[in-house]
């Protein structure tokens, strides 16, 4: 699925589980969400391979196809969005860690294992921008194919020389497997959650800075932050994701 679909999730399913009005849930929200939004993940990958490998297929295709025509300038601009985000992410990460922490210093929470996966998943993610920034740096300083080869495979985790040999023999539509049923349905329904993910994005941008601007103490700033760091992301891929639906319906449409 695409990432807009998740960040829709996350901000949908506290007040989805509030509608059970169970104390034990009520009590473990973030733990229950967590179980949610994986037992959904994993649903989806088990009853939908097809469409969802095509989908990871069709966006690594982009990738790939910057490294094979050697487009370097659109390929490092691809990793310097990619250190963006996850600078963000992890700033994001980082305040809510800091946020679960005043509360359970102030008496108003105990959620330990919070705590523990933001904090977890902080230090994952400054990890990866540190990577994704070293590697931005290696093709800033050397901007050369051969770089972009190499930093592609790292990042990635992808055999480029397979890829390579089998694209100089055909075009890189004719590399696609075939698009798996329903495919356009998939598209249609992932443009709608898109377009609803941008929406809430900015809503929680701008709650973000109403509560920085009239919030007062720690707690309240860092809360501030994050829904201004979590609206951002999700206004940001809300749209991206978008853009890429509409892109898929204009090349569907020039084909039929």
């Amino acid at each position: 699925m695409k990432t807009s679909f998740y960040f829709f999730l996350w901000i949908i399913i506290y007040p989805l589980l509030g509608l059970l009005n169970t104390p034990i849930i009520n009590q473990n929200s973030f733990i229950a969400a967590l179980f949610v939004v994986w037992g959904l993940s994993w649903f989806l990958n088990k009853n939908m391979p097809d469409t969802l490998r095509y989908e990871r297929l069709s966006e690594i295709a982009s990738v790939l196809e910057e490294v094979y025509t050697e487009n370097i300038r659109a390929f490092q601009k691809r990793l310097s969005r990619m250190v963006t985000l996850e600078f963000i992410t992890a700033v994001y990460l980082g305040v809510a860690f800091i946020f679960v922490l005043f509360s359970m210093v102030r008496g108003s929470g105990n959620d330990w294992v919070a705590l523990l996966i933001f904090g977890f998943f902080s230090f994952a993610a400054i990890s990866r921008a540190f990577k994704l920034n070293q590697s931005y740096n290696k093709i800033k300083e050397n901007p050369t194919a051969e770089e972009c080869v190499t930093v592609m495979e790292q990042t990635y985790n992808i055999n480029y020389s397979s890829y390579f040999n089998a694209r100089s023999q055909t075009s890189a539509e004719a590399m696609m497997p075939s698009e798996p049923k329903h495919f356009m349905a998939f598209q249609i329904f992932s443009l709608v959650i898109a377009i609803i993910t941008a929406l809430l994005g900015l809503y929680f941008l701008v709650l973000g800075i109403i509560i920085l601007i009239h919030g007062n103490g720690a707690e309240s700033i860092s809360g501030g932050i994050m829904y201004f760091l979590y609206g951002s992301l999700a206004a940001y891929f809300g749209i991206r994701d978008s853009l890429s639906c509409i892109t898929y319906f204009r090349l569907h449409s020039k084909k039929s």
